[in-house]
């Protein structure tokens, strides 16, 4: 289960934003809540797929972003290297590609609700003679166009805006070709959707209270939030969080900067920014409980005598490793608040396909929530296009 702990957010009440709260209550239930994906249909449409054991999924922004949150999460080290990623037309990288993911075993998913995203085609183009399984708005856009001229199957992709698609086919067609659970991890986000939909009070709504902590301490001059990710399987979220936060919300010039990071190795480095830098950031820290509880710190014999710190090495021997990397997000989480500086803490008590599903459920009703308070739509990203624009005038003017 996913736990929110706010008390050291620095926020007394939330009676000023009594009517923003108001008009969320007389909100519609969002599309991505409204929609079910057909997992029936799905799997048929994969199974004449079996064959292939590798992976390439060309997308950028929501058309990876949430499955790349699942595959991070929930699928095993020993599996990563049948599936690769590709968001750019990078030629040094596509060539290497191309040599580590061969034609007879690999097939290539390309994703694009408009499917009119310029570096996704050139991407595809550059992967000719692999078998491809597209994902776009069937009869629309130009991916739909080639599939029909190139007789590809389609799979359609809902009119659910791609940071908000994570339980439609967009991420849980590549999550089921690697066996993914996505049942359980559709069933954990709708948990989370009741627990968080706007029919249910602040006081007992976790996602409401952190929307409306992060938009009161932006209105303290808190404009960034630096997000130290403690768990290398959630820390395929990074992109999603960012990607929801940034295009929902940052319009009509409000709305607060997100990094996330991977921690404790941040704290090397952005601790320095969080403490020494501008006081306008707070922390929002993330962490998930560790399976292995068993295993603990063996200090060689020859090192116990060591000095380090105020100490000697020998005093973290018989420490369990699940204990020190708590110990690291502890020590600069108390450090935050030694310096007054605002944080928060979410904790998932176990990595499994309903929890990954109740996380990520539970961003979706942040990232909107954060948009109604700061009176914008959640679900538009009105500038995004003009560079697209730019770049592909470029590309034409090189011919």
């Amino acid at each position: 289960m996913l736990q929110l702990d706010n008390s050291k957010l620095q926020i007394k009440s939330f009676a000023s934003l009594k009517k923003k709260l108001d008009r969320i209550k007389k909100q519609e239930f969002p599309s991505f809540e409204r929609y079910h994906e057909d997992f029936n249909k799905l799997h048929q449409m994969l199974k004449k797929y079996k064959r292939y054991k590798n992976l390439i999924l060309i997308g950028n922004g929501g058309s990876n972003t949430s499955f790349s949150a699942f595959y991070h999460a929930l699928v095993p080290l020993e599996a990563k290297n049948k599936v690769f990623i590709l968001t750019t037309m990078e030629p040094d990288l596509i060539k290497e590609l191309k040599l580590l993911f061969p034609k007879r075993k690999t097939l290539v998913m390309p994703i694009s609700k408009s499917g009119t995203t310029i570096g996704n085609l050139e991407s595809l183009f550059a992967l000719p003679e692999y078998r491809v399984l597209p994902i776009t708005s069937p009869n629309e856009g130009a991916l739909s166009a080639i599939a029909e001229k190139e007789k590809y199957d389609i799979i359609p992709h809902p009119e659910i805006g791609g940071r908000f698609s994570g339980l439609t086919a967009s991420a849980f067609a590549p999550a089921m070709f690697l066996g993914i659970d996505v049942v359980d991890i559709d069933e954990g986000a709708r948990a989370m959707y009741k627990y968080c939909n706007h029919l249910v009070p602040i006081e007992n709504n976790p996602a409401l209270q952190l929307a409306a902590s992060l938009y009161l301490l932006e209105k303290r001059g808190y404009s960034e939030v630096f997000c130290p990710i403690y768990s290398s399987k959630l820390v395929g979220f990074s992109n999603l969080i960012v990607q929801l936060m940034h295009e929902s919300v940052c319009k009509k010039h409000t709305g607060q900067t997100f990094y996330c990071a991977d921690a404790p190795e941040a704290q090397h480095h952005t601790n320095q920014r969080f403490f020494g830098g501008q006081k306008n950031v707070i922390g929002l820290f993330i962490t998930a409980e560790q399976h292995d509880t068993d295993s603990k710190v063996k200090v060689p014999e020859v090192a116990e005598h060591i000095p380090i710190k105020n100490g000697t090495i020998g005093d973290i021997d018989d420490v369990p490793y699940a204990k020190a990397l708590e110990y690291e997000f502890q020590g600069t989480f108390k450090e935050a608040i030694n310096n007054k500086i605002p944080v928060g803490w979410l904790h998932l008590d176990k990595i499994t396909p309903f929890s990954v599903g109740e996380f990520l459920g539970f961003w979706h009703y942040v990232a909107v929530y954060s948009a109604l308070l700061h009176d914008v739509n959640p679900y538009d990203q009105p500038h995004v296009e003009n560079s697209k624009n730019i770049s592909f005038k470029l590309r034409k003017e090189h011919q």
